[in-house]
């Protein structure tokens, strides 16, 4: 019974064991066969192909809260303007991208293809008819004014 604890303090001249469990390696394939398990388990609900990494590794999107608005910062390099389709029903917000580009080389023909989906639940007070969205330099803004009750108002401290 005794022979199958592990030690807690080193002794002297006596090599400290690793539960296997905890070895770097042991955890590393934990972690591996959890990402591939993943991997499948969206592959198998449709929510990630080959082409579309987005999903799988994420994208660089931001939300800053500023005094008036909301702004929605993605970064998706490689898309149009027109490649967007963004709506907005009850309270979330859909962005989606996709850019298809065919072509002859030399070597053959090429296909290229890229996507982006990805919703939001908004917070209260959004004005969604004011909403307006931008892209340049392979980054989306999406511009979302608050209403005026859900601004932040400052509180005047009063000595008594």
């Amino acid at each position: 019974m005794f022979d199958k604890l592990i030690p807690w303090k080193k002794k002297e001249g006596g090599d400290l064991q690793v539960r296997p469990e905890d070895h770097p390696i042991a955890r590393l394939r934990h972690e591996f066969d959890d990402l591939w398990e993943r991997f499948w388990e969206d592959w198998r609900r449709g929510d990630v192909s080959l082409f579309d990494n987005s999903r799988m590794f994420g994208s660089i999107v931001d939300l800053d809260d500023a005094d008036k608005e909301y702004v929605l910062r993605a970064e998706l390099p490689g898309f149009e303007p027109e490649d967007f389709d963004i709506r907005i029903s009850g309270n979330v917000l859909t962005l989606r991208a996709e850019h298809k580009e065919e072509g002859k080389e030399k070597n053959g023909n090429y296909h290229r293809f890229g996507s982006f989906y990805e919703s939001f639940t908004l917070p209260e007070g959004v004005l969604s008819d004011k909403i307006d969205a931008r892209y340049h330099s392979g980054v989306l803004e999406v511009h979302l004014p608050k209403s005026e009750e859900c601004r932040a108002k400052q509180i005047e401290v009063k000595s008594s």
